[in-house]
């Protein structure tokens, strides 16, 4: 074997290690804590946002997406456990991605065909699923339960590409997107939810992403549409630690509100100043997860880091923390 060959076989153990020993929590408890009831009380629904990728070497193949049956399962029973009202789900991994993907290892998603997709699998039969409407891409999903409201364009309990989507930023990585959908609960009350997860690597390129939920461009309209408005995901950009063109896109809108009215944190700085982090990789402690509406009060908890929490996956499987919590909307 060549030196190079054993320094390149060395550096990819070492990465392997390093990934594990960062997204591994040994002090997690078997089964994730059930922090509120089920029952919903009038005007108020449960939230949940988690970027459930894997930075492990052995999801590269398919974009760092989940690509392991036993994390996949983890976060499956924990999402039910749960049983959050409203999902905005970042890098899951679509069906098409497995179909030129070999692989014998049996603990592989893309072992087998994708003929339930997984953000289905992951959520069950009470959702209705919105999915970014982008072709080859679908990695971004909002989810709502079907016996409490609708999403528009897309029919109840039904799965749909239709999540209306930022258009493609020249020059970036646009296999990262953002995203909404209209949602409508039963009692009438509509508002956008918004499914953020614009590019990581490139500041100038995340501000471009961003700006387009509220500003859109010169060929398309704002992603926002109503005067209510709910913001989940990985946003990619700590506002309390990073200072970048996108930190500054960022605070310059949540500063101006929507609608004639303020947006709040229900998640991060409101909990706990320094915030909780969501991420913890490479050494490197943020909080680029986070929730924020213009309509709602409440505060929501990182799950894993958050006391008496435990983490969506249960201690390893997924590079970020999940955010779940109680919002009640405000008259």
């Amino acid at each position: 074997m060549s030196k190079s060959k054993r320094i390149y076989i060395l550096v990819g153990i070492f990465s392997f290690l390093l990934i594990t020993y960062l997204i591994w929590d040994p002090k997690q408890k078997a089964n994730i804590e059930i922090m509120y009831t089920n029952s919903r009380e009038p005007n108020t629904f449960s939230v949940l946002t988690a970027n459930v990728g894997n930075l492990s070497i052995g999801c590269m193949d398919v974009l760092n997406k989940l690509c392991y049956k036993d994390v996949e399962q983890r976060i499956t029973n924990n999402i039910k456990l749960l049983s959050p009202d409203i999902v905005a789900l970042q890098e899951v991994l679509a069906p098409w991605q497995c179909e030129n993907v070999k692989t014998n290892n049996k603990n592989k998603v893309c072992y087998e065909k994708q003929l339930v997709p997984q953000v289905r699998r992951l959520l069950g039969a009470d959702y209705t699923i919105a999915c970014n409407d982008r072709a080859k891409n679908q990695f971004e999903c909002i989810a709502l339960k079907s016996s409490i409201g609708t999403i528009a364009g897309c029919e109840p309990g039904q799965l749909c590409n239709v999540a209306r989507t930022g258009a493609e930023v020249k020059g970036c990585d646009n296999g990262f997107t953002v995203s909404a959908a209209t949602i409508r609960l039963m009692d009438g009350f509509t508002f956008d939810l918004v499914n953020f997860h614009p590019q990581s690597s490139n500041a100038e390129c995340r501000a471009k992403m961003i700006s387009l939920a509220f500003e859109g461009n010169q060929n398309d309209p704002a992603l926002i549409q109503q005067e209510n408005v709910l913001l989940m995901g990985d946003f990619n950009v700590d506002p309390w630690r990073d200072q970048d063109a996108s930190t500054q896109a960022w605070d310059n809108f949540f500063t101006k509100g929507w609608g004639g009215r303020q947006f709040h944190y229900h998640s991060g700085i409101v909990e706990k100043d320094p915030p909780y982090y969501t991420s913890f990789l490479f050494y490197r402690k943020r909080t680029p997860d986070f929730i924020v509406s213009n309509f709602a009060k409440g505060t929501c908890q990182v799950l894993g880091e958050s006391p008496n929490t435990s983490r969506l996956d249960e201690g390893s499987g997924a590079d970020h923390r999940a955010i779940f919590g109680q919002l009640t909307i405000q008259p």
